[in-house]
């Protein structure tokens, strides 16, 4: 048995396919305006069709684009996206 990202292969056989991902990423120091934990959820809806990517925040900033990169890097691998 194999575990496939769903975008990779048609759902047949012996397989499990991830439908859907969830990762929360989270600022536990804030930020210079806030000392509040902050937490970025970034996770994938499938509509039957397609599986898109959907990010949710309240508040969430970094102080280096390379940083969001990183984050979007770290996602990319774990949901198994191209």
């Amino acid at each position: 048995m194999k575990i496939i990202p769903v975008d990779n292969e048609i759902k047949e056989g012996d397989n499990l396919f991830v439908d859907n991902v969830f990762v929360e990423y989270v600022n536990y120091d804030g930020d210079c305006i806030s000392n509040r934990p902050q937490a970025l959820e970034i996770f994938t809806e499938n509509n039957g069709i397609k599986r898109f990517i959907v990010f949710k925040t309240e508040r969430f900033s970094i102080s280096d684009i390379d940083e969001l990169i990183q984050i979007f890097n770290d996602f990319k691998t774990r949901a198994g996206l191209k």
